[in-house]
């Protein structure tokens, strides 16, 4: 293998699976994307600090972003189809320990029927300037996406990843 082939396996960074071009191909059907989610639960896989994650859209076009830890602490987040305006943080219990406004553009997402890209200042630093998650599971939605009901959200995916644990290793 001659030394530019090396150095260029070496050094190349991985072309990602959803491109900024793709990206800007898909901008014109963003609004039917947004539509194909409202009133669904989006199991989402990525990026790696989160691991598997939901995004609930309920029909009005409300979203809500809950993230659990293993610990039983969990971060939740509600917004539109743009990104978050609030954050939750709980303790286990679920406890509520502190929520949050956020300013706009501290955590953004699009939604697409495959992927969702999150950026903003809210994440790590990479050179990548978004991060991807791959849906890898979609799941009826009927509930409104509100502050009230937040904390029952965290409870009910504590219990059904536990259950589906539970399911996996039998």
């Amino acid at each position: 293998m001659d030394p530019l082939s090396l150095f260029d396996k070496l050094f190349r960074r991985k072309k990602p699976p959803l491109t900024q071009e793709e990206m800007i191909k898909r901008a014109p059907r963003l609004d039917d994307y947004f539509r194909w989610a409202q009133g669904k639960r989006l199991l989402v896989f990525d990026p790696p600090f989160w691991g598997f994650h939901d995004l609930f859209v309920d029909a009005r076009g409300n979203v809500s972003l809950i993230c659990l830890k293993a610990e039983g602490e969990a971060f939740a987040f509600l917004g539109d189809e743009r990104g978050a305006h609030r954050m939750f943080k709980f303790g286990s219990g679920p406890r509520l320990n502190a929520e949050e406004d956020l300013d706009p553009g501290i955590l953004e997402w699009v939604i697409y029927d495959d992927y969702i890209v999150y950026k903003g200042p809210f994440f790590p630093l990479s050179r990548s300037p978004y991060y991807l998650g791959r849906i890898a599971a979609t799941f009826p939605f009927e509930e409104p996406t509100d502050k009230t009901l937040i904390s029952e959200k965290v409870s009910m995916l504590f219990e059904w990843y536990r259950t589906h644990e539970k399911r996996r290793n039998s």
